[in-house]
Parts: structure tokens; sequence; C-alpha cells
């Protein structure tokens, strides 16, 4: 029945990925990387097209930017829809197969799965990212590393430093994968097994990150990274201590105190059992170190959900379906995996029908008007805008004009940039941002408070407006 199981899930991926095809606002960021680097050969290492203060930076998703720029040239949104599909397809087929180590015969169950997935739904549906890659290569490495542990084949933990060089010229997500490898060998050690391969593969592996385009400058700003201010990035912000998003991230809190009560259930349950001494004594640290690390992650940003979800499922599922199994005769219980394999089979094939297989860019998210009246007009100029609308603006306009700044932010441009911008849009006192900057045009998002500053100030007119977003133009034009 494994067959059902996994079609079901393709469907059910399918279904929902299609649901949700908002354009990040980075991505076109990763497009302008790409197009450049097939069309001149190489990674440029400043921002070409902003008239802010940059600096030379690194580009630690250069190689996400390259397939998605193929992708998106060769087959359109379409390819990118696919794409999108099969990576978290085989997300979750890895993640299946680190399950059936812990016990072969168990059943895999559509519904723990549509629970998990739907509790990161807006991390991993969304239009495909470059983080898309560490969750693929995470669960990845997991496999790999259980394998070798009921195996006790350590010669396959040389297929992580490999793996590494590819992961981490996708995204800096790859320091994931380097504390996973530390906690496995630390793990091991507590559990009095053998654990000097994990560490021996640890260091092979923090070698190889010396293979990239920056060579040891990618390490100093992946250090960097880590003390990187990011207050003005909402996905970088904590689901349960942010005071900007309280109630949101619903399903996701409902499936991590779900888990953690069944986890804390079993634990409870195993103690009765045995004693807490033995229980101590045989519990197995490695899988508790991961599923901590990741909790930990989760905690402190929402970006980081899928990290805990994928862990739960990998180590917890065997655990959760005790729980809950009940033991139904064979043929019901695959009568009733058929029937909801041939419900989500019909849910999928008749909205895939009528869908356009187009990423939308909303009016309400995007200055699309605004962006068009320029190019229409073919007016060229510095132009200002807020730093996640800056890689559509560019994207679209260059070379004719460049942008004050865009999302790359923590990376590419000087650290005044971001506050400047922030003073300049929400503090009604400050007024020195046009007098620092060379602006000749301004895209603005009607709710800021700067809005009616600029309709009162004597050097730019109002051009053209829509019901979000307004332009502004030096009185020159």
């Amino acid at each position: 029945m494994d067959f059902v199981f996994y079609f079901t899930i393709l469907c059910f991926i399918l279904i929902f990925s299609s649901m949700i095809n908002f354009v990040d606002f980075d991505f076109w960021a990763r497009l302008i990387v790409g197009k450049t680097f097939f069309q001149t050969g190489q990674l440029f290492n400043n921002d070409f097209y902003s008239y802010g203060l940059t600096h030379q930076f690194v580009d630690h998703e250069w190689g996400s930017s390259l397939i998605f720029y193929l992708i998106q040239e060769k087959t359109g949104d379409f390819g990118l829809f696919v794409f999108k599909s099969l990576i978290i397809f085989f997300t979750i087929f890895i993640l299946t197969k680190i399950i059936r180590l812990k016990d072969k015969n168990i059943k895999l169950n559509f519904l723990f799965f549509f629970f998990a997935l739907q509790a990161i739904s807006y991390n991993i549906f969304s239009t495909i990212r470059c983080q898309t890659f560490s969750f693929f290569f995470f669960a990845f490495y997991l496999l790999i590393l259980e394998k070798t542990r009921y195996d006790k084949n350590y010669r396959i933990l040389y297929l992580i430093p490999l793996l590494n060089i590819v992961w981490q010229n996708m995204h800096g997500g790859f320091v994931v994968g380097i504390f996973i490898l530390f906690l496995y060998g630390l793990g091991e050690f507590l559990n009095k097994k053998p654990y000097k391969p994990y560490f021996l593969t640890l260091i092979a592996t923090l070698a190889t990150t010396l293979i990239n385009p920056y060579g040891i400058k990618y390490l100093t700003y992946i250090f960097d990274a880590f003390s990187l201010n990011r207050k003005y990035i909402p996905e970088w912000h904590s689901a349960f201590f942010s005071t900007n998003i309280p109630y949101t991230m619903i399903k996701f809190k409902i499936f991590f105190i779900i888990a953690l009560l069944l986890i804390l259930f079993a634990i409870i349950k195993a103690i009765k059992t045995v004693g807490f001494r033995e229980y101590f004594k045989n519990i197995d640290k490695t899988k508790y170190l991961i599923i901590l690390f990741c909790l930990i992650v989760s905690i402190k940003s929402l970006r980081c959900h899928p990290f805990l979800v994928y862990s739960l499922c990998a180590f917890c599922y065997v655990d959760f379906y005790n729980i809950f199994n009940k033991k139904l005769p064979e043929k019901i219980d695959n009568l009733k995996a058929i029937i909801l394999m041939v419900l989500v089979f019909v849910s999928t094939v008749s909205h895939l029908a009528a869908f356009k297989f187009i990423n939308q860019i909303s009016p309400f998210e995007y200055p699309i008007y605004c962006v068009e009246f320029l190019k229409q007009n073919n007016i060229k100029g510095n132009v200002f805008t807020t730093f996640h609308s800056g890689s559509y603006v560019i994207y679209k306009l260059f070379p004719n004009n460049f942008i004050y700044m865009d999302g790359r932010y923590e990376e590419t441009y000087d650290n005044s940039l971001i506050d400047d911008m922030a003073d300049f849009l929400l503090d009604e006192h400050k007024n020195d941002f046009i007098k620092k900057y060379h602006t000749d045009i301004f895209i603005i998002e009607k709710h800021y408070p700067i809005y009616k500053k600029m309709l009162a100030n004597g050097a730019y007119f109002k051009a053209y407006e829509d019901d979000v977003f307004a332009l502004f133009l030096d009185n020159k034009y």
C-alpha cells in the first residue's frame, strides 16, 4: 500500500503548491543573479543597480539563483511549480525512509503527514525559495546519519562532505547540517556507541566549506550573519514571542503543542514501565538532542519551523503511530486508504485542470502600476521604494533606473540604509533623507506617514497612485 500513500501525498502537494502561488519578494533578486551570470559568466560581488551605500558581499544563494533562472527561462512558471512540488515530495519520501529504518512494517498514515505539512504550509508551499534546498538536504543528512547508526556502515558518511559542497552553495542553511553532524557525534558519545566517525566526518565537512566562489570570506560572512539585526524581517521573528505576530501561525502552534504533549506522554509512559533510571540509561540521546536543537531554532525563528516538523516526522512518527493506531482488519484499512487517495486525486485533477500555472503578482503587494507608468513614460532616475519591493522594481526597470535597496539588505548594503529607510517612512520628525540621498522617484505605500509629507513637499509632485501605492516625481520631470 506504499504506492497509495505516496500517490496521495504527491496529489496533496500538487494541489497545495498551486493554491499558494504568491511570488516571494526576493525571488526577483535571484533571477537577476542567474541572468547576469549566464550573460557575463561571472558572479558580481557588488550591487550594480543600487544608488545607496553598498559594499562587497557574499551571495550564499548563488547556486539557487542559477537553478531558478534556468527553470524560469526554459519552462516558465509551470516549471517552477513542478520543481517546487517535486522537491517537497522527495523531502517527505526521504523522511519515510528514515521511519522505515525504525520499523520496516509500519503503515504510513497520510493524515499524520497532512497535519505536518499543513503546519508549515506558509514555509514550503509559497513560491520556490532558496531555503527549500536546506529543508531537503536536512532530511537527506538525517537519512544518511540514521542509516549509518542502524546498519553500522560508516562508509556512507563520506557522502556528507560531498553534499555539503552542494548545500552551502545553494543556501546558508548548511550551517544546520554542521550542527546536526556535531550533535550526532555528541549523542552517540552519550549513548556509549561509536562516535569518532561522526566527528571525523565533521572535520572533513568543515574543510569542504572552503569550496565556494568566495573562499574563506564565505565563512566570515556566515559567522557574521548570526549577529545581524533582522528586526525588519518578519520571518526571522519568533512565532511565540514576537509582538507583531501573536495570533498567526496557528496551525504550527497547534502541531507544536500536540507533538510536545505526545512526546511527554510517551516518555512518562515509558518511565512508568521501566523506571526512570533504566529509561534514562537506554534513551536515544541522539534523537532528543536533534529534536531539542530543532525545537530551539523553531522557537527563535518562524522560517526554521520545517526543521522541527521534519525532525518530528523522522524520529517520532513511530511513537505517535503506536499511541493512536487501532488494529483494524487489513482489508478495511486498505480500503480507507484507497478511498482517500481517490478523493484527493479527483480534487487535485479538478483543481489543476482549471488552474493557470502563473505566479500571481498582486497589485496590493507589488507596485505594478507605478512601475508600468515609469516604463511607458520612459522616466529614468533613482527610485526609492521599500526594501521588499526593491528587487521587483529593479528587475523591471534596470538599466534605466536604479533603486535605493532591496530585500538583501543584511548582506549587500551598508547598515545605515535600513535605519534611514525606517526613519524616513515612519518618523514624522526626521526630514534629512531626501538631502542625504539623491532620489528622483519615490514609490510610497500610502499607509506610511511619509505619504502625507510627500504630498506637502514642494520639490516633488504626485504623478500617479492606485489603491496601495503612490508615485512621486521630482519637479524636473
